[in-house]
């Protein structure tokens, strides 16, 4: 039997976001028995991190790279080029969970599109959400420095370009098609959901309590850490540069950020008191 055709994933991340993008990785090997070629954009060093080599510089313009939303918005448009033009590729932003076989996206029936990306992702506007991403990687050529002239020339916006709006597909005319939703599903679980996003940053589990689905995020955190993919090191570090809230190996669960008495109250100084004691400073809690 051949030797199946690894999985070629990047993710988009940074050094604040080390916790989650282990735990992404530790989701997607969990749930395939494919090789996966993974790919890291570390956009706080401007570097690439291809599985267990050592890492090597982003072929991002440093103009560019300022204009990022994120720390690693832009470095989603280099794919197709360190793939040689040639074969597939998924992007995913580091914030994720994968629940199933990444393998069945990777070889999803693209149609002969560009790229496969969320359909109508926002509300009241004709966009693509581009968090979860399958090119086509011979299809793709984006000429980032003509198209971010372009943005400085009114011809469209940033956001244009990373929403694939039409204002900017008159210009750049991709052809894109929906991904299934369940494998980017915003914020929400259900029966059949393949991939959940947290993209709500005031409930983002890693950094705060009320997450609906924040159990279910710390159940792959712990596994992750079971499986040695996290160390102590990785917690250690991210806890003393403040990345992740103080309490993330023994979280106090439930809303702190919804309406309503007691349980609310409860959480929270229950939640404060656990960070004063992960500091040190418990003593002076009331």
């Amino acid at each position: 039997m051949p030797t199946p055709q690894p999985v070629r994933v990047f993710i988009g991340s940074g050094e604040a976001s080390l916790l989650e993008r282990k735990t992404l990785i530790h989701s997607l090997r969990k749930h395939t028995r494919r090789p996966l070629d993974l790919y890291v954009f570390n956009g706080t060093h401007n570097a690439i991190e291809h599985n267990d080599e050592a890492p090597v510089l982003a072929n991002l313009p440093l103009w560019i790279k300022y204009r990022n939303f994120t720390e690693f918005s832009n470095y989603r448009w280099l794919i197709p080029e360190i793939c040689g033009y040639e074969g597939r590729a998924i992007f995913l932003d580091s914030d994720m969970v994968c629940l199933a076989d990444i393998g069945e996206l990777f070889d999803a029936d693209m149609g002969g599109c560009a790229m496969l990306a969320k359909a109508e992702a926002y509300k009241g506007a004709s966009a693509w959400g581009m968090s979860n991403v399958l090119f086509d990687c011979s299809q793709c050529r984006f000429p980032l420095e003509e198209i971010f002239r372009q943005i400085d020339a009114g011809l469209y916006s940033n956001t244009d370009f990373h929403q694939m709006t039409p204002r900017f597909l008159e210009h750049h005319p991709y052809r894109l098609g929906p991904l299934d939703p369940a494998w980017n599903s915003f914020d929400r679980f259900e029966q059949g959901t393949r991939l959940i996003h947290y993209t709500n940053l005031r409930t983002q589990p890693w950094k705060f309590p009320g997450h609906v689905h924040e159990d279910l995020w710390f159940r792959s955190f712990e596994d992750a850490r079971k499986a040695g993919v996290i160390s102590a090191q990785d917690v250690d570090k991210t806890l003393s540069r403040g990345y992740a809230r103080q309490d993330i190996l023994d979280p106090v669960r439930g809303s702190v950020a919804g309406s309503g008495g007691g349980r609310r109250k409860r959480s929270f100084k229950q939640f404060r008191r656990s960070v004063l004691q992960a500091l040190g400073l418990r003593k002076h809690a009331a």
